[in-house]
């Protein structure tokens, strides 16, 4: 009876907001670590640019750019958000027995951060995009490509691997344990509903240009997603504690995102240029 009052249509709704919202800050998050990266490292080297809410321009010669430029430029974003990842992942470990919400932020901080920087290694080095210019710029064969390839693919199966449980503990935000009864209504409103919602806000954000990593992250993620339902499905039961859960709105999240989305938008919505000398 517990589960039939927990899992209502209102509570649904309420846990898929509380996720998607921490799914779009999340992603964004990633995505302007990256940006500024670029744009701050490119003053190491005098680089005239020009940048709004996602695109960097750079004002130089072809001639004018070397081997250190592009391994600084392309390879300090990636870097950052890998460590990032890593923090993540702690934070939310340091949450594990907490009720606290904010541990949906740091689940899916670090599953964007493991993605960008793994589905970089191989998508981006197959497409010559991001990190892949690094790659290309230092010459690499074939082999050494696909070798890095390889990095990538299997990095993105142990993140898929190594963030089943937390995926799954994830649950004792809201429930008392996670069974086959509830983990529908849970893995649907926490993951399923929040990566195709987020998916569509933070593109609808990005547009009318979608580049590279708003184009092709999700399949990634998607992909990594799939192989996190698959190993949730056939665990045992995870029996949590038996204090009471109240699901409700965590409306710091919610506003927090709806604030930077709409700052950052708004902000970076002129092209700003920066003159290093």
């Amino acid at each position: 009876m517990k589960h039939h009052k927990t899992q209502t249509q209102k509570n649904f709704w309420i846990i898929a907001a509380n996720s998607t919202a921490s799914y779009v800050l999340a992603f964004l998050f990633v995505f302007y670590i990256n940006h500024f990266a670029n744009i701050l490292t490119c003053g190491t080297f005098g680089y005239e640019i020009s940048f709004d809410w996602d695109i960097i321009f750079y004002h130089i010669e072809p001639y004018e750019w070397t081997h250190d430029s592009v391994f600084l430029i392309y390879s300090a974003g990636p870097i950052l958000i890998l460590i990032t990842g890593f923090i993540s992942l702690i934070t939310f470990y340091s949450f594990l027995e907490e009720q606290a919400r904010i541990k949906t932020f740091f689940m899916w901080l670090t599953l964007h951060a493991f993605n960008f920087f793994f589905g970089g290694l191989l998508i981006g080095n197959i497409f010559k995009k991001g990190i892949g210019h690094v790659f290309n710029w230092l010459y690499f064969t074939d082999t050494s490509k696909m070798l890095v390839a390889l990095i990538g693919f299997f990095g993105l199966l142990a993140t898929a691997f190594f963030m089943t449980k937390p995926v799954a503990t994830s649950a004792n935000i809201y429930f008392n344990k996670l069974d086959h009864k509830n983990f529908p209504f849970f893995i649907t409103a926490q993951v399923i509903v929040p990566f195709v919602a987020g998916t569509l806000l933070y593109m609808l954000y990005f547009m009318p240009r979608l580049l590279f990593q708003e184009t092709y992250s999700w399949i990634s993620l998607g992909v990594l997603l799939i192989i996190i339902f698959g190993r949730i499905n056939y665990m045992e039961a995870l029996y949590f504690d038996e204090e009471t859960r109240y699901i409700r709105l965590s409306k710091v999240i919610v506003f927090t995102t709806l604030t930077i989305t709409i700052v950052m938008r708004v902000l970076l919505n002129h092209e700003y240029s920066i003159f290093w000398n």
